[in-house]
Order: structure tokens, then sequence, then C-alpha cells
């Protein structure tokens, strides 16, 4: 059994938006005091945490349908700024790798979205598993959001006004 999967039923269970709230919560206590300034944004199956850009995010969501937790640095603000965060951080990927771990990988996954993320076992959602997850997520963001801020990117969907980001037809059917 590795490290991480030792221990992933300890305690009651939780339900996901209390384990998401509780992530959020703990994450203040283990981050270094100048990264405690982060926004929130919760939803009923994940939560993500940013600061300068909401579409530059970290992830923590918890899949039942997968059976595991995806927790990471997603980039989704668009094709321009999202092919600069992916070849900036394949720059450093070993040493990602050698700092977080070899689980930690590199990804784009459509033109306007990609990742830096670890993928770990889903047990129960109690306290424990709480504590863990808002631990890993926090040696994540020490350590990557230094880069994310020397980076540099400009944003790039995030910085248009509503009226002129382009939707997909979608848009009609949304609620104004």
């Amino acid at each position: 059994m590795d490290a991480w999967a030792e221990g992933i039923d300890k305690g009651a269970t939780l339900r996901k938006q209390q384990f998401l709230s509780g992530v959020v919560e703990q994450l203040r206590t283990e981050l270094p005091e100048h990264l405690v300034g982060f926004h929130h944004k919760s939803m009923s199956h994940l939560v993500k945490i940013y600061y300068d850009n909401e579409r530059v995010h970290y992830e923590v969501w918890p899949s039942s349908n997968r059976f595991h937790t995806e927790i990471g640095l997603h980039f989704e603000d668009g094709p321009v700024s999202t092919a600069a965060y992916l070849a900036y951080f394949d720059q450093f990927i070993v040493e990602l790798k050698h700092e977080l771990g070899p689980t930690i990988e590199l990804e784009r996954w459509t033109t306007t979205w990609g990742h830096l993320y670890e993928i770990l076992p889903l047990g129960k959602l109690t306290d424990f598993q709480t504590e863990r997850t808002a631990k890993r997520l926090a040696q994540i963001i020490s350590l990557v959001q230094p880069l994310v801020d020397a980076a540099a990117i400009p944003p790039e969907r995030s910085a248009m006004s509503e009226g002129n980001e382009r939707k997909g037809p979608w848009r009609r059917f949304r609620r104004r």
C-alpha cells in the first residue's frame, strides 16, 4: 500500500462540500503567510483556488466516479496563455517531479486547457483526508505559485469584458 492510500478510510464520512470547505480552511493554515491571500470558488464537485487570474487556478476534484482525487494547477485562460504556461512549466518538469514526486504530470488537454497535476486514490472523504489533501495542495502551491508569478504570462480571456468574450452556441440558453 502506498503512503497516500495508507489510512485513506480513517474517520467519519463527510459530504463532498464539507470536504472541499475543509480543504480550503486547512489550506490557509498550511500555506506560508505570503500565499494565504488566495480566493476560492466552490462548486458542487470541486473547488478552485486562485490568486490574480481565476482562469489560472489550483483545483481539488474528488471524483467518486473515477475513484480518485485530482489536485493541480489548471491553465484555462485561452490558447495563447495555455501554450505559454505549458511551455514555461515544461522547462521545470524534471525539477518539479524531483521536488513533488514522480506522480506530478504536465498535460495539454485542449488548445485552451492544460494542467500540472497529480491523481491520488479516493477513499472516504474524512477529516483525515481533508488534512492530507490540504497539506499536499499547500506543498504544490508553495513550489508552483512563485513560478506562476515569475512566468508573468498576461491574462487572455479573463481580461476580456463579458460583452467581448466569445461564447459557444450555448450562450442563448444562459439565464440573464
